[in-house]
């Protein structure tokens, strides 16, 4: 999960693993380099590690949480270097994976990948007061057309696909929380009306905002 970026899992379900938390510029100027196919914005949001390096990648996590947990043991300049070069193995042979090598090129050419990498920046910055395709071409400078060509070939989706389910998942994640109400959650998102967002999120999600609350906290339960 990349920074700037939400993530959900629908439906949930019992995957377990481990969490690893870092900081970008813990990477050395290199490795960051390398991993550029895995931080871009039109990264896949899931990578599936080629099977030989399932099982490896699985002890270099281990190993990786057993040093974080060594603080102590070792001087501290080693004990961060250590750290380090676990965590950019892992990334690299994730890089690396066929979910990456599959999509390393988007149609279209670098234009149109700038122009949706920029779209998505401002979208993560705008979605709760702008929702239209025209609003963000705007922001960016260039027609609908140019931004709906770059979106479409970054996605498959238009641009006002991408708005909306940028909104849902920010309308999930707070009804899934079990503190905000739908009313708030519509204001939040820049519903001028809660009944515009219970159909929005129907429409969606087959399911009210109600219906959905009252689900996610059953199933946390």
């Amino acid at each position: 999960m990349r920074p700037g970026h939400a993530q959900c899992w629908h439906p949930q379900g019992a995957a377990r693993g481990l969490f690893i938390l870092f900081e970008p510029d813990v990477l050395t100027s290199d490795a960051a380099r390398l991993l550029a196919p895995v931080t871009a914005h039109e990264a896949p949001a899931v990578l599936s590690p080629h099977p030989d390096d399932a099982a490896w990648l699985r002890q270099t996590a281990l190993q990786l949480l057993d040093e974080h947990r060594a603080l102590g043991r070792r001087r501290l300049d080693v004990h961060h270097a250590l750290r380090r070069s676990l965590l950019e193995s892992l990334l690299l042979r994730l890089a690396n994976s066929p979910d990456v090598t599959s999509t390393g090129a988007l149609a279209g050419g670098t234009g149109r990948r700038i122009t949706y990498a920029r779209f998505v920046d401002a979208l993560e910055l705008n979605f709760r007061e702008l929702h239209r395709a025209a609003d963000y071409a705007g922001l960016l400078g260039c027609s609908v057309r140019t931004l709906s060509r770059a979106a479409r070939d970054a996605t498959g989706k238009g641009v006002r696909e991408v708005i909306d389910e940028r909104r849902l998942l920010e309308a999930r994640r707070l009804l899934g929380g079990g503190v905000w109400d739908a009313r708030a959650v519509a204001v939040h998102l820049g519903f001028t009306d809660p009944a515009n967002f219970g159909r929005f999120f129907r429409g969606h999600t087959g399911l009210t905002p109600a219906a959905f609350a009252a689900r996610e906290a059953r199933t946390g339960m």
